[in-house]
Order: structure tokens, then C-alpha cells, then sequence
């Protein structure tokens, strides 16, 4: 499953640093015990499993799991398996790649969040882990195994910041009246928690947490946006009794119990809505890089600093550079609130996330822009100073985001089974769709089917006040008022002069 975290219901986070391979441990757990992480890789990750989630031939998510029987019985989550029509388990040591379907299940436990299922081993020998006999130790070194984002055969350390009981992670959990831990997560208090540094994400859920003698002391479970780096795993403890109670019977997928409310399989979107939200974002970022790299070709052509006296024509050079940092800055703004019209209904949650972190960062970007030409506007010569640096820093950012970007991406194609066109490739879907002059300019043929494209895209159109806001698509304007059809079809009139100057100028653009 994609992962059941406070985390990436509210976006994501692209947690990159979580998917390094491996990491160096200290030489030593103990004065008696050496730590040796090569070795204890080779004795786990036989035993450790990818879960898919299919649908109709979709896959829906990913999960990972853990043999604990060598007849075919595998550890996991309940919310990697919650709602599941059909399930299939690989072992990505294996070289061979083999998919075996999950037959049924034997038990779960949604309070406790978790569930044994059972696959047909048929003629591979499987090794099933052992499991802890008593809590680890504060400050014990540990490892976890999975398949973060999907890629499977991932490991990473850490060690255990601390063992919490459930009401007392219910608690600090908590924020006001919302009950994070059980509204959200639906666990119950009566559980025993190890809170670890060793970096969990997307993926990971059901995957084993060990020690350093290969025993699982917990199963990865989620982690919280309280803070930074809190990761949690439920103890091994209570796996132990379930699996004693669970018994031998095998029970169909179609029995598992209804998913809840708040289930992440509710929370998946719709393939389709989540391509064009996906479209409609690359579109809008080209658009606002051809803007970038416009001012930046200006910045360069700027001419050079007369070495002898650099002073000369400072102010004059100070204002140029000031105008196409402002410009900057309104690309970053218009930028901004594009998507905030966008039509995010339907779409996949985590990019919901990145759609609404972008806008945070643009406008962060604009206020920079902003503050680096009312620097330059100084009629001190200190506003020349490092403007060059600072739009080096812009574009770092600028690049970060890009990497997270492209994570996403090959999640979502992972997700949905659909190819996510990168930057390039949308750019060069559109130039397809419009015919191009010697020159490069689009024809006045291939205009209005541009525009006519971006009107019939569903966004959300608000009031100069800001307070009312309805999603719609433009069907036209008539006398003064902008007609916009609802999701519903109903068609509604609206004052232009009512509306938000965003979307004036959204119906200037596609006029």
C-alpha cells in the first residue's frame, strides 16, 4: 500500500533520502556483540516481500511483508491489505522474479493493524524470520526492510529512539480536539510502539524492523508529521500472540472486512483526473519556465562591468536588473494562481500535495523576486551586491523541487499503470498540436484549439473578496457575465467585475 501516515495523506513529502540502499553502522551493538550489515542483509531480505494491490489489472499500491511460516504465511499491515480484491507477493531477492497470488488470509487485526496472509510457496523454500522475544532497548541499532515508493530491496538504520505505549503516542499525537491516533489511524491505546531513526517511507508498511541478530522487533507501520524523522513500528510482541491465535484456516480475499471511511484506498484518485491534473501542472510549469529563462536571456545580455570604474552606470544597470527580477516575480504569482484554479477533484492525494506545495513555493519565490529588486531599487550601491548569487539560489531550489518532481512521477505511472509525461514531453505533445510558422509562433489555425482546450479545463473561480469560490468551466461571455457550467451541468452567470482578477484575466488569455 502507498503508505498509512498523517504524512502523505496531507502531501507528501518526497522522503529521497530514505531510499539509499544502505548505510554504514557502528562496528559495534555491544562490547560482546559485532555488527556486521552486509551479513544481516543477506540473512534477512530472503524473507522479506513486495505486496501489490491489483485491481482489474491496476495496480492500486504497494506494501511489503515478511515470511513468519515457511508454508506461505506472511506478516503485513492490515492497511496494505484493507479493501483488497486481489493480491499478488514477490520476493525481490530472488532473481527470478516469480508473482505468486495471494490465496487468502488468516487473520487480521485493524485496531492493532495487522494481517497474515498465505500464497502457494509451491517449490521455493522459504525462510520465515524469527521474532524478538522482548522489547529492544533504547538506543539498540536497527534495521528496516521494504520497498519505499515501490523500490524493493531497500534498507535502511537507524536505532531505537524510544518505546511508547499507545496513549501516550495517542497524546502527542493529539492536537486540539482531533484524535490523530485514533481518528485518523484507527489504532488502539493497548499497543506497544518502537519509535526508531531509521527512515521509513511510502512502501515500507508491513516491512520488518530488526535487530541486529536478525530478529524482528517490529513492523513498520507509519510515521508522524509532528516532527522530523519519527518513525514507527508496531512490536513484535503483539504479532507473536496474534499469530498464536490466528489458527491454520484460510479465508478468501472476499472476506476481509468492509475498508473504513478513511481507508487510503478511498483516498486513491481517479486515474483520469489525476493525468490531466498531472497535464494541466507540466503545462503550467513550461509555461512559467519559458517566462524564467526570458528574463534570465535579458540578465545575461546586460553589458559587462567596466573594470576600471565599476561604478559607472551602476544605477542604470541596478534598474534593468530590478524590472526583470519584478517580472520574475509575477510569473511566479500568475504561476501561483493557475493552480490555484485548477480542478484538483478526484485526483491522486499526493498530487494534491505537490500541487498545493507548489503554490507555497511560488509564492515564496515571488516574495524573493520582490525583495531582491527593491534591493536593487536602493540608492545605495549595496543593492548591486550578489544578485547573481541569489539567482543561482533560485534556481538550486528551482532544481530540488524538479527531483522530488520526477519521484512523484514514476510513482503515479507505478500507481495507475499510465505513462506521466515529464516537462519535455507535454511540451512537445502541445507543439504536436498546434501547427508552427518558419518563425516558431503558432498559426492563427492552431490558436483558438489551444484555447478552446484551456477553457473547457474544470477550475475553481472565486470573487474579488475571495470568499466565495465555485469549480466551473468557462462556456462563454455575454454582456458583461462570464457563463460557467458546473459539475453538474448547471450553467451560472456571473458579473466579470464580481470576479477575482486572476480569472479576468484567465478569460483575457483565452479569448
Amino acid at each position: 500500500m502507498q503508505y498509512h501516515s498523517m504524512v502523505m495523506r496531507r502531501s507528501n513529502k518526497f522522503l529521497l533520502a530514505s531510499l539509499a540502499a544502505a548505510l554504514l553502522f557502528a562496528p559495534a551493538v555491544s562490547a560482546q556483540e559485532h555488527f556486521d550489515l552486509a551479513a544481516l542483509i543477506a540473512k534477512v531480505k530472503p524473507s522479506v516481500v513486495l505486496i501489490e494491490v491489483l485491481e482489474k489489472g491496476q495496480r492500486l499500491g504497494n506494501g511489503s511483508g515478511f515470511v513468519v511460516d515457511t508454508k506461505g504465511v506472511i506478516a503485513t499491515n492490515y492497511h496494505v491489505i484493507e479493501g483488497a480484491k486481489e493480491l499478488q507477493v514477490s520476493f525481490p531477492a530472488d532473481k527470478d522474479k516469480r508473482v505468486f497470488p495471494v490465496i487468502g488470509f488468516l487473520g487480521v487485526l485493524p485496531g492493532k493493524d495487522m494481517a497474515l496472509i498465505m500464497i502457494d510457496p509451491k517449490d521455493k523454500q522459504l525462510a520465515a524470520l524469527p521474532l524478538a522475544q522482548n522489547l529492544p532497548a533504547q538506543g539498540e541499532r536497527v534495521v528496516a526492510f521494504g520497498a519505499p515508493l515501490g523500490l524493493s530491496d531497500t534498507v535502511t538504520d537507524g536505532i531505537v529512539s524510544a518505546v511508547r505505549s499507545g496513549e501516550e503516542l495517542r497524546g502527542m499525537l493529539k492536537r486540539g480536539e482531533h484524535d490523530s491516533y485514533k481518528e485518523d489511524l484507527g489504532y488502539e491505546v493497548d499497543v506497544q510502539w518502537i519509535q526508531t531513526s531509521a527512515p521509513i517511507s511510502p512502501g515500507n508498511s508491513g516491512g520488518p524492523l530488526v535487530n541486529a541478530r536478525g530478529e524482528v522487533v517490529g513492523i513498520n507501520s507509519f510515521v508522524s508529521n509532528v516532527g522530523q524523522n519519527l518513525n514507527f513500528s508496531l512490536s513484535a510482541i503483539h504479532l507473536r500472540e496474534f499469530i498464536s491465535r490466528a489458527g491454520a484456516s484460510v479465508q478468501p480475499l472476499a472476506n476481509l472486512p468492509p475498508p473504513r471511511p478513511n481507508h487510503r484506498h478511498a483516498e486513491l484518485g481517479n486515474a483520469g483526473k489525476t493525468l490531466e491534473l498531472w497535464k494541466n501542472l507540466n503545462r503550467a510549469e513550461n509555461e512559467l519556465n519559458n517566462k524564467l529563462e526570458a528574463c534570465e536571456k535579458k540578465l545575461q545580455q546586460l553589458p559587462p562591468i567596466d573594470p576600471r570604474n565599476p561604478l559607472r552606470g551602476q544605477n542604470l544597470r541596478n534598474k534593468k536588473v530590478a524590472g526583470h527580477f519584478k517580472q520574475m516575480g509575477t510569473a511566479y504569482k500568475d504561476y501561483a494562481a493557475r493552480l490555484r484554479g485548477f480542478n484538483t477533484n478526484d485526483a491522486d492525494p499526493e498530487l494534491i500535495g505537490l500541487t498545493v506545495a507548489a503554490i507555497a513555493v511560488a509564492q515564496k519565490m515571488c516574495d524573493a523576486c520582490n525583495e531582491i529588486a527593491n534591493s536593487l531599487n536602493l540608492p545605495s550601491s549595496q543593492g548591486a551586491i550578489g544578485w547573481e548569487t541569489q539567482l543561482q539560489e533560485l534556481k538550486e531550489a528551482a532544481s530540488q523541487i524538479r527531483t522530488g518532481r520526477e519521484v512523484l512521477r514514476v510513482t503515479l505511472g507505478q500507481k495507475y499503470g499510465q505513462n506521466f509525461p515529464t516537462l519535455e514531453e507535454t511540451a512537445q505533445e502541445n507543439q504536436a498540436a498546434g501547427k508552427k510558422d518558419d518563425s516558431g509562433k503558432k498559426t492563427k489555425e492552431s490558436e483558438p484549439t489551444d484555447k478552446a482546450a484551456k477553457r473547457s479545463e474544470m477550475r475553481t473561480w472565486t470573487d474579488r473578496t475571495g470568499k466565495y469560490r465555485v469549480e466551473a468551466r468557462l462556456r462563454g461571455v455575454e454582456d458583461g457575465q462570464a457563463k460557467l457550467e458546473k459539475p453538474d451541468g448547471s450553467i451560472i452567470s456571473v458579473p466579470l467585475s464580481k470576479l477575482s482578477e486572476a480569472d479576468r484575466r484567465f478569460i483575457e488569455e483565452t479569448d
